[in-house]
């Protein structure tokens, strides 16, 4: 019997493993990934933690990863390829150690969170699964097993603004029990504690120092929060299940996901759970509300619900009615299968269509020799090309500096759009090439550049769940040569008006080529 389990984990791994290489290889990266490649290329350690990651919003834990491979000089694929091999390791872990039955292990490798949108997409997310599963292996020992656990929350402290709260969260609990407990405890075993709790108190003032938005930070800089936003974040926690914002049925999914939801919550606070789920939601909901959020942040809530869903299922004395119980693993089921179609469908897109312009822009500029030529760009997105190049290639990115990521300061000069005061720019300083990243560009506006020729629409969509969700294209002017006296050619964005009152939801961008 043990020989069969061991079987269906291999093959199920291996075809994981086969399905996510090739997700991989067709897979273009785009902007926030670009960034981090860049900002582990172009800094040191200090700049980075005492400057750079305030203005990210995340601490520097995937920003030292990438630091060794972008430092060696090692290709721009890099960064996929280990997003990809942290993905694997949450995979295997999951397989060989988690106490769910054969069908949920079967599925939950090829749901959209794991397989896709935190291992295709290379950022720091990818580093989730693996860290909060070995948490989970550790948590019903972390009385006897301190510096174990204060490690571990210490390392996925450091892989979002997210997780730090959550870890935060998860030490607090941890608190109370230990409290519980305190005098069964032997005197070393208490010393133990006391040091590992020192340790991740010095560890979180890094963490804020290193966060702590400065007043030029373009995002992130107020606390927001009216009745609006927390309706937005609550529908996150339905979006971590089985609700997708686009498409059919909506408050059929929305109100499916929310009675599992309800089903998932007696289940934990039955079972003595309720603070370690409702907890770090809670924060973490609250932090979406009024910081910051965006979509993916769902993806961080799938993991905390699963990763309570572990402990209860780990902890054999718990309350396990048969009834609740079957209808919590049908539930579960459920919303896999849902997740599993999600990510069918974000491979079948990004393995036949761009998911960014910006390999194909790079490719353009490198066969026409642009490279060594003056190049104009506009637009923080078209950062994405900028990895595919050794040196910098924008003269006008980041003034005065050789940095080559994007400085999200309201002090950054690189122009945005395709205003007159861009256009003006371009007349006075007469680039060969202009690269305008068209997500800026107001509906129906045509752009027209004195003296230059249109080349190409580049086109590029980010896919999310079940459909497009926003531009990563690019608008490509050149010089005209004076000899040749061709008249000035322009490019047209037309966006197409959304469908539902998601954010950049089913947006379409068509660009118009015009003689």
């Amino acid at each position: 019997m043990e020989m069969i389990k061991d079987k269906y984990r291999e093959i199920v791994f291996a075809c994981f493993v086969i399905l996510l290489s090739i997700a991989v290889y067709h897979h273009e990266p785009w902007m926030d990934e670009a960034q981090a490649w860049l900002l582990a290329k172009d800094l040191g350690v200090p700049e980075l933690i005492s400057k750079y990651l305030r203005y990210e919003g995340s601490p520097g834990l995937w920003h030292l990863v990438l630091m060794v491979p972008a430092k060696l000089g090692l290709p721009y694929y890099s960064i996929n390829i280990i997003s990809a091999l942290f993905s694997c390791a949450g995979v295997f872990i999951f397989l060989r150690y988690s106490p769910f039955p054969v069908v949920v292990k079967v599925l939950f490798p090829f749901t959209y969170f794991v397989f896709y949108q935190y291992a295709v997409v290379a950022r720091s997310y990818c580093m989730i699964p693996a860290l909060l599963f070995l948490i989970a292996i550790v948590y019903p020992n972390k009385n006897q097993k301190p510096f174990q656990f204060i490690l571990l929350l210490c390392l996925f402290a450091n892989v979002s603004a997210h997780t730090f709260l959550i870890s935060g969260c998860l030490l607090f609990i941890h608190l109370i029990d230990l409290a519980k407990n305190w005098k069964k405890l032997e005197d070393n075993l208490k010393i133990k504690h006391i040091v590992s709790f020192v340790v991740f108190c010095l560890m979180s003032l890094v963490i804020v120092y290193a966060l702590v938005p400065p007043p030029d930070q373009i995002f992130a800089r107020e606390l927001k929060g009216d009745w609006e936003d927390f309706f937005i974040v609550l529908r996150m926690v339905a979006g971590a299940l089985a609700f997708d914002e686009g498409g059919a049925f909506y408050f059929l999914k929305l109100t499916f996901s929310l009675l599992v939801f309800g089903l998932s919550v007696y289940w934990f606070v039955r079972n003595k759970l309720g603070l370690l789920y409702l907890l770090p939601l809670i924060v973490i909901l609250l932090f979406s509300a009024m910081v910051y959020r965006n979509v993916w942040h769902q993806g961080i809530l799938f993991f905390l619900w699963i990763f309570v869903l572990w402990i209860s299922y780990d902890n054999h004395t718990l309350f396990k009615p048969v009834r609740t119980h079957k209808a919590i693993k049908k539930a579960t089921v459920f919303v896999l299968a849902v997740q599993v179609f999600w990510s069918f469908l974000s491979f079948n897109y990004d393995f036949s269509r761009r998911y960014s312009a910006s390999r194909e822009v790079a490719n353009y500029i490198k066969t026409h020799g642009y490279e060594k030529k003056r190049i104009f760009a506009t637009g923080w997105k078209s950062i994405s090309i900028q990895p595919y190049f050794k040196e910098k290639i924008f003269y006008n990115l980041n003034k005065g500096t050789d940095k080559k990521f994007w400085f999200w300061s309201v002090d950054n000069e690189t122009p945005v759009g395709a205003n007159y005061e861009v256009i003006d720019s371009i007349k006075n300083e007469q680039p060969d090439l202009v690269i305008i990243a068209s997500h800026y560009i107001p509906r129906r506006v045509r752009v027209e550049i004195e003296g230059y020729e249109a080349v190409k629409l580049f086109t590029g969509f980010l896919f999310w769940k079940t459909s497009r969700k926003e531009p990563e294209c690019y608008l490509m002017f050149r010089k005209i040569d004076s000899t040749t006296g061709k008249k000035p050619t322009t490019l047209a964005a037309k966006k197409e008006e959304r469908t539902d009152s998601t954010i950049d939801a089913r947006t379409r961008l068509k660009m118009l080529l015009e003689d």
